[in-house]
């Protein structure tokens, strides 16, 4: 029977089922018990009418105090209220006659501070008068109540009143429990996503949850399993591309070691073969070089190295660097808007941007030009480098971040080039929480736009953040 009823049942659906039983008992009983405190109260005269009666009562005193009984019936007949002043015996001394309903409702008369009951009637109220006549005996004036006077007319509106903010306070605090329930392993969850995401493959989530709760149990399971596959994948694969570099380089090496020997034994005419050679074994390690640096930007958790810096002593550096390895007909020409000051990770970025740059110097031409501008635009940092080369297809634009993408139609590759270069500047700019976009420039050649987001500068953190801790860099 158990079995049966939790294949029919999961523990997450009866743990919601029984926050709603809860708190529509407890709105019940809240409601209940707080009706039956108030109810004596909300059904007594109003401070307004017990003075109206009171009043009546003072005006009776003065007829009585002057023996004017005729005087007294009279006033009484004129009154907006059914009253009689009566006796010990229940009889009028005005001598006025009273209706047989009136007398038996007699016996059921009340003070003027008891509670009026939950119908709309017309009780009687009985007033104690202070003066009397000869006899000596206690008078009380009886007064019928206006049924438009009755506290319970306005009793339906103050019950619904009561019901509806004990209901909505009490469904505030158990959605707040039952979000509080639900919103924490999401949250738990979320935060080993997004560490998952930025690289630490170490994560695991199960020890946060309870076996008390299968279903949130079970969900973070299954993500810890995931992320062991996916850590145990990435060390196979960087375990491989090690051991295949490791394979690679050490024939290479002995190539390298052959090939000075020969040389020392072969005359000139074979020296131009064995410089090919030699040209071939670099190109060969540079490739494996560039592999293994583009798969620990991909693939690998990276630590970034954040510090404060000028914008200005950065283009120095890669104007200095590009322009020396630019030819002399190529020119580089970058231009500041504003004085800007950058938190981040300053190799990082300088790798991206040197990468774009090397590019333009090998595909846009011997007489290209390369304009670098750098300037605030809606509250980000952009970074725009466009060169006057022949440009890309536009439906080749989305490819161009590819790893090994070489669009020999557009861009000549006799320069050499794995295709590396800017999958490289792509990752780069994940690590810093930007972007990079290509498009082409109306009037000819390819400009690619660096986007990071932008914060207040604040000198007080910490010089070192990993690309978890590092939202995004900070640009003043």
């Amino acid at each position: 029977m158990s079995a049966s009823f939790n294949k029919l049942f999961s523990h997450l659906q009866i743990r919601v089922f029984s926050f709603f039983a809860v708190s529509l008992l407890a709105i019940l009983l809240i409601a209940t018990g707080i009706e039956s405190l108030i109810l004596s109260r909300l059904l007594t005269l109003s401070p307004a009418t017990q003075q109206q009666l009171h009043t009546l009562a003072e005006q009776a005193n003065q007829y009585i105090q002057r023996k004017d009984i005729a005087g007294l019936a009279q006033w009484e007949s004129e009154q907006a209220f059914t009253l009689y002043t009566l006796d010990p015996q229940n009889q009028a001394i005005s001598q006025r006659a009273m209706h047989p309903h009136f007398v038996f409702k007699l016996q059921f008369s009340r003070q003027i501070q008891q509670p009026m009951g939950d119908r709309v009637r017309k009780p009687l109220i009985a007033l104690p008068l202070a003066d009397t006549l000869d006899d000596q005996q206690p008078l009380s004036l009886v007064v019928q109540l206006n049924a438009d006077l009755h506290p319970a007319q306005q009793l339906n509106t103050a019950l619904w009143t009561i019901r509806t903010i004990v209901g909505i306070t009490v469904l505030l605090l158990f959605s707040y429990l039952l979000s509080r329930y639900l919103i924490t392993p999401l949250q738990h969850l979320k935060r080993g996503t997004e560490a998952l995401a930025q690289g630490k493959l170490d994560t695991r989530i199960a020890n946060h949850f309870s076996t008390k709760e299968p279903e949130f149990y079970h969900l973070a399971a299954e993500f810890d399993h995931m992320a062991e596959q996916l850590q145990q994948g990435m060390q196979n694969q960087k375990r491989l591309l090690r051991d295949v570099s490791h394979e690679l380089r050490t024939p290479l090496a002995r190539q390298e070691l052959a090939l000075h020997l020969l040389e020392g034994q072969l005359d000139e005419r074979h020296q131009s073969a064995i410089a090919r050679l030699r040209a071939e074994g670099a190109q060969m390690s540079s490739l494996i070089n560039t592999i293994l640096d583009f798969s620990r930007l991909n693939n690998a958790y990276i630590q970034l190295n954040c510090s404060q810096f000028d914008v200005g002593a950065l283009q120095a550096q890669i104007q200095q660097d590009c322009q020396f390895e630019a030819k002399e007909e190529q020119q580089i020409h970058w231009h500041n808007h504003d004085p800007l000051t950058l938190f981040t990770d300053r190799q990082h970025l300088c790798r991206a941007i040197e990468n774009i740059v090397r590019n333009a110097l090998k595909y846009a031409g011997e007489h290209c030009e390369i304009h670098i501008e750098t300037q605030l635009v809606a509250q980000q940092l952009q970074i725009t480098i466009a060169d006057n080369g022949p440009g890309i297809p536009a439906e080749e634009l989305t490819n161009l971040f590819n790893p090994f993408t070489r669009l020999d139609e557009a861009r000549h590759s006799s320069q050499g080039g794995f295709g590396l270069g800017l999958a490289i500047v792509k990752q780069c700019m994940k690590l810093l929480a930007g972007e990079v976009v290509a498009s082409n420039h109306p009037q000819g050649g390819l400009v690619l736009t660096l986007t990071l987001p932008v914060n207040h500068p604040n000198a007080e953190q910490e010089p070192k953040k990993t690309s978890a801790q590092l939202s995004a860099p900070l640009v003043s």
